[in-house]
């Protein structure tokens, strides 16, 4: 298999987490059981905010999504819709950070920003299952072990202090510091009470 396939699955399943654990995080603040823990919500969403945009889908759009327009062209259409995805992202999730603004400014404001939390999610879990559903198996049919390389070697280049991007190595600590801060079960944090 393909090394930058092993690399979007983990990068979905990493960002699917994140997301279940702000949706987790919100469930007994919005039961009225529990405070609204506002720095760790805003780390979460730091992590959201940048890791699909900075790291994970140019290299879709700039490698993967281009070489298979090429290899299988019956796959354009849902290739034009999740590029359509990638640029409403930013737009999708600026909704959920004025939302925590206004929830933070204003208590009465939980409902909106759960509500937001949980339209991101599902906006996030559609594209994701549409790229592991449909485009993901289309590529390891199509392309090309050429085409794996230079895919791989993008993907694997996340770590490559040559090409300037140190970007993995921020969001692990990121990641590391939601997982930690998180409550458990979802976190290594304390349980909630």
């Amino acid at each position: 298999m393909a090394v930058a396939l092993t690399i979007i699955r983990d990068e979905h399943r990493a960002l699917a987490s994140v997301l279940k654990g702000l949706q987790y995080l919100l469930d007994p603040v919005h039961s009225g059981r529990q405070k609204p823990d506002f720095a760790l919500m805003k780390a979460i969403l730091a992590y959201i905010e940048h890791f699909p945009d900075r790291l994970h889908h140019p290299k879709e759009d700039q490698y993967l999504f281009p070489v298979l327009r090429e290899r299988d062209p019956s796959v354009c259409v849902v290739l034009d819709e999740l590029e359509r995805q990638h640029h409403s992202g930013p737009d999708v999730i600026a909704r959920v950070a004025q939302a925590m603004r206004d929830c933070e400014a204003n208590a009465s404001q939980l409902a909106s920003l759960k509500q937001a939390v949980d339209d991101y999610a599902d906006f996030q879990w559609s594209h994701m299952r549409k790229e592991e559903q449909e485009i993901l198996p289309a590529a390891e049919r199509a392309l090309l072990p050429a085409d794996w390389e230079l895919i791989d070697a993008a993907f694997k280049s996340n770590n490559d202090p040559l090409v300037g991007v140190e970007r993995q190595q921020e969001f692990r600590e990121l990641f590391r510091r939601v997982v930690n801060l998180m409550p458990a079960p979802m976190g290594l944090g304390p349980a909630q009470g």
